[in-house]
């Protein structure tokens, strides 16, 4: 357990780096806002694609631990290539390779978790909350160390990959867990598969909860995509590992908070994407109308509400939606279709309208999706609080 909780820890170490600075890192080697919002694009769709075949590779080989060592090195590989600045087509190559194993790490920890915790939601709230932390302690370091350089690429990519190796060593000492070796048993002498319409493995409440998620993620995409660029060229503020903390930070109690409800009280996923939903639009918002150092910092305080509950309750979704023998493609599925996919859209027009138009317009109209979320989870509320398809 003790090893889960250190993995965890470190695996947001990395995404410290690229989350932040990946954007930065591209327009530093030269290209326009929309060829980042291009190349970030492709980056996303890399990270659609990876998490729903590796996913799927762990759902019938049960090699969690392998496969979780072979993506972090690949995605070191990855960021060494994205840093040597080449041609386009390199740095293609580069944001592919690291996009498609760095994005399966995630519903790997994720499914590795919840099945360890058997769907305890406040159990796995409080070690994603301790992922959380690890993101912040870095941040926090970083910030205090005035580390990386932003503008040189290779200090970028040399503390990415700092975090690869300091999440590659805790992983080693895992051990298979029973499920996966069960389930790999099973699919050794499973005579037949049984089709889709006899063996449903997920329900349509797991479908709309994607698409409730996608409309979230898409207006989150404004800050994934281009909020350390506003920060460092609209307001002048070149703290972007501060900033990213104090937003990760103030995620942490309400996460445990949401695993609470979630487990003690009943409270069902679709109430936290609800609020989570409200809580993205009230964001944008203020970045558009309030560019100070004070709309900032309250801005960032508000991914709180914004990802501390809706993580927590998109976890909960795939565990309620999802039948335990296809949670690892669930976990991916909702990373894949309900984040990547949004941010793929978000990353490409997002680019455009900052060219055309700036950074006010882009939040104006991003906000829109996080309130279509919110008219979704109200539109389909009786639908979303439909028993479980199985135990968790």
């Amino acid at each position: 357990m003790l090893q889960l909780y250190i993995s965890f820890f470190f695996v947001y170490s990395i995404f410290a780096i690229v989350n932040p600075y990946l954007q930065v890192l591209l327009r530093n080697s030269g290209y326009s806002y929309e060829a980042v919002g291009v190349l970030l694009g492709i980056f996303e769709v890399a990270g659609i694609v990876g998490p729903l075949v590796v996913g799927r590779i762990v759902d019938k080989t049960g090699r969690l631990k392998d496969t979780v060592l072979i993506a972090t090195a690949a995605s070191a590989l990855g960021l060494i290539i994205l840093g040597y600045n080449g041609p386009l087509w390199l740095t293609i190559f580069s944001l592919v390779i690291t996009a498609f194993f760095l994005r399966s790490l995630l519903p790997l920890v994720d499914t590795v978790a919840t099945n360890r915790f058997n769907g305890d939601a406040q159990k796995y709230s409080r070690i994603r909350a301790f992922g959380t932390l690890g993101f912040v302690v870095f941040s926090l370091a970083y910030f205090a160390l005035g580390k990386p350089v932003l503008t040189d690429n290779s200090s970028i990519i040399m503390y990415a990959l700092l975090g690869c190796l300091l999440f590659f060593l805790p992983v080693l000492s895992w051990k298979e867990g029973r499920m996966q070796a069960t389930e790999q048993k099973k699919n050794q002498i499973k005579p037949k598969r049984k089709p889709f319409s006899d063996n449903p493995w997920f329900d349509s409440a797991f479908v709309i909860g994607l698409i409730i998620i996608a409309f979230n993620r898409l207006s989150m995409s404004a800050l994934t995509s281009f909020f350390s660029l506003y920060l460092v060229e609209e307001l002048h503020i070149n703290s972007i590992s501060l900033m990213n903390a104090i937003g990760a930070g103030s995620e942490i109690i309400l996460m445990l908070l949401a695993g609470y409800l979630i487990e003690k009280k009943g409270v069902l996923p679709v109430f936290l994407l609800l609020i989570s939903g409200l809580g993205m639009t009230i964001r944008l918002l203020l970045y558009a109308r309030y560019p100070t150092l004070i709309g900032v910092i309250v801005g960032q305080l508000l991914h709180s509400v914004c990802y501390g509950f809706f993580h927590p309750a998109a976890i909960q979704l795939v565990a309620r939606r999802v039948k335990r023998t296809h949670r690892t493609l669930g976990m991916a599925m909702y990373i894949s279709l309900g984040t990547g996919l949004p941010t793929v859209l978000g990353s490409s027009l997002g680019g455009f309208i900052t060219e055309g138009y700036g950074y006010k317009v882009l939040f104006e109209s991003f906000s829109v999706f996080a309130m279509i979320s919110v008219v979704l989870c109200l539109v389909f509320w009786k639908k979303m609080r439909a028993p479980a398809l199985e135990e968790v």
